[in-house]
């Protein structure tokens, strides 16, 4: 039983990419709604930063955009470890801090929200919301060859334009079939996915048996996994 990306050591995200979202998609509603654990949790945690400007630490307001929230996140340990309270906030912002989004006109297809994506070592990652739902999805890309470039503008372009060209099949693929390809083959348009709801259970586990002695069986095989990566 492993979660590469749960598990596998973190080092700050390298910048993030984001593609331009539909004009006419959904973006955050009234944050009141949010539940005042997250609320404290996204403030305690990512409210704060160095200006190198005024060399004094400044504090965040509750993000208003999805790309308010993407900056909070910015330069974190967020995909190399999704801790069971990263992954809760993230769902409630799905389900409680979107606007209002029209249905789709399938049966079992989902309404396509707002989402991000960063560079983090040799993947890009994504987080997608639906609104209203806890119904979010967390993926990332196959491993991207290491190039001299890879910090320069012209990597940077590239992984941008990657991005970009996966962002219409991913939408393609909620709208049509919901999280359906996550939930049955881990996968969604191509790249590996996963539910947030999966991500927050499997974050659950992990924290109960790390928090067993250290030679118990369980806590052994599980350290086990993250070193025979």
């Amino acid at each position: 039983m492993q979660s590469p990306k749960l598990l596998s050591v973190a080092f700050p995200s390298l910048r993030c990419l984001r593609p331009p979202l539909p004009s006419t998609g959904p973006n955050f509603g009234p944050v009141t709604k949010v539940p005042e654990a997250s609320k404290k949790f996204i403030l305690e945690r990512y409210g704060t930063y160095w200006s190198d400007s005024e060399g004094s630490v400044k504090t965040r307001p509750l993000p208003a955009t999805i790309d308010d929230l993407a900056k909070m996140f910015h330069e974190c340990k967020f995909f190399g470890y999704m801790t069971p309270e990263i992954c809760a906030l993230l769902l409630d912002i799905s389900e409680f801090g979107l606007a209002e989004h029209r249905p789709t006109n399938t049966i079992i297809g989902l309404p396509v929200g707002p989402r991000f994506y960063m560079k983090f070592l040799e993947q890009i990652w994504f987080i997608l919301f639906v609104p209203r739902y806890r119904y979010g999805i967390s993926g990332y890309s196959p491993d991207i060859p290491y190039t001299d470039d890879w910090f320069e503008e012209a990597g940077i372009a590239r992984d941008k334009a990657l991005a970009e060209d996966y962002d219409p099949k991913l939408c393609k693929e909620v709208s049509r079939i919901g999280t359906a390809g996550v939930e049955f083959h881990k996968e969604v348009a191509g790249w590996q996915g996963s539910t947030l709801q999966s991500d927050l259970e499997f974050s659950q586990l992990a924290k109960a048996i790390m928090g067993l002695p250290a030679k118990h069986p369980a806590r052994v095989e599980m350290i086990r996994g993250i070193f025979s990566r």
